[in-house]
């Protein structure tokens, strides 16, 4: 029977283990923790710096975006008229009528140039905070 029961010659390797292990010395806990510390101060100023820089760049688009949408719609009417010239189609009756009435008081666009203007306008403050901060 003493083939299936082992009898015990000395302590084990884990217990050996076990009682070999202690805390690391003071001076490496305290210089690794201050290592992390520092590390995650330096990645969160780059992160909120980044998200800075992105939500200024996100504005200056949304102040951009009439312009683009003014150009496009100018750009549309110019191609048509340029193809309507080209292959000698007749202006319509309605078009020719409404140009006439359009050619002494030029209303939608002075009053598209003045809601862009006023978005300008309102959005000045804040580009001015992002874009020329004081150090």
């Amino acid at each position: 029977m003493g083939w299936f029961v082992r009898e015990r010659k000395g302590i084990s390797w884990k217990d050996q283990t076990l009682d070999s292990i202690s805390a690391p010395p003071l001076p490496l806990v305290v210089f690794s923790v201050l290592l992390i510390v520092l590390l995650y101060f330096e990645t969160s100023s780059e992160q909120k710096e980044r998200v800075e820089r992105k939500k200024s760049g996100f504005r200056f688009g949304l102040l951009l975006l009439p312009l683009v949408v003014v150009l496009a719609v100018n750009m549309t009417m110019l191609r048509h008229k340029i193809l309507r010239y080209n292959f000698g189609a007749p202006k319509p009756v309605y078009e020719a009528a409404v140009e006439t009435a359009e050619e002494g008081t030029p209303v939608a666009r002075l009053l598209l140039f003045l809601l862009l203007l006023i978005l300008m306008v309102h959005y000045q403050s804040s580009f001015h905070s992002s874009w020329f901060r004081l150090f």
